[in-house]
């Protein structure tokens, strides 16, 4: 019952923060300020958090249900960069060749892009002056979302799949997310999403889907 009541207060805050989101926004377009600036970053980050939480959930619940359909990449790769917040000096770069050429895929549009959101704010946060988000082919089928910045990297931890401590930057939920997502997507044949990390030049994040 206490999860049950728990889950729907995350659900109302969630959507509570959603409006709250719409309306700084608004008044940002209006009379733009760091501190209203920081503020649209923030209700952003944690309106996240609580969609992350209740994924996660859902899943324990055995009610999370992935709603899987065409998409076309290219478009799907510019909205998930559209509005994402850029540290002055750092450049964000959408790399859509491969998507041109793939055309569409059939994956949760939705839950996809909150994990691309995710990580791609994580590596804002980091990277030195360079963030970019790809998409390539995976030799024997499927494809794979790539963020990668040229930051510190990530730490060991992670790299060894361990726990995360938590932190006043990050609460782990991003990544634990991340990888139930991508393992809800999966083939007939029992071929599953999966999530890997990567420290190249920077940390390098791949999402990639059957």
């Amino acid at each position: 019952m206490m999860d049950a009541l728990l889950a729907a207060a995350i659900h109302d805050a969630k959507n509570s923060l959603h409006a709250l989101g719409v309306s700084l926004d608004e008044a940002a377009r209006e009379h733009s300020s760091p501190a209203l600036d920081r503020a649209r970053i923030t209700a952003a980050a944690v309106s996240a958090q609580l969609v992350e939480l209740l994924a996660v959930y859902r899943a324990q619940q055995g009610s999370l249900r992935l709603v899987v359909d065409d998409h076309d990449l290219a478009d799907f790769l510019h909205e998930t960069v559209a509005e994402l917040d850029r540290p002055e000096g750092v450049q964000l770069v959408c790399d859509d060749g491969a998507a041109l050429q793939l055309g569409a895929w059939a994956f949760d549009a939705y839950l996809v892009k909150f994990v691309l959101r995710d990580a791609l704010r994580n590596a804002l946060r980091h990277a030195r002056s360079l963030v970019r988000l790809a998409l390539v082919s995976e030799p024997g089928g499927g494809i794979r979302f790539v963020v990668s910045d040229d930051g510190p990297g990530f730490p060991a931890a992670a790299l060894h799949n361990e726990a995360l401590p938590m932190t006043p930057e990050s609460s782990g939920l991003g990544l634990v997310f991340a990888r139930l997502i991508a393992k809800g997507h999966a083939t007939p044949s029992g071929r599953h999403g999966r999530v890997e990390l990567a420290n190249a030049d920077g940390a390098r994040l791949s999402l990639v889907l059957p």
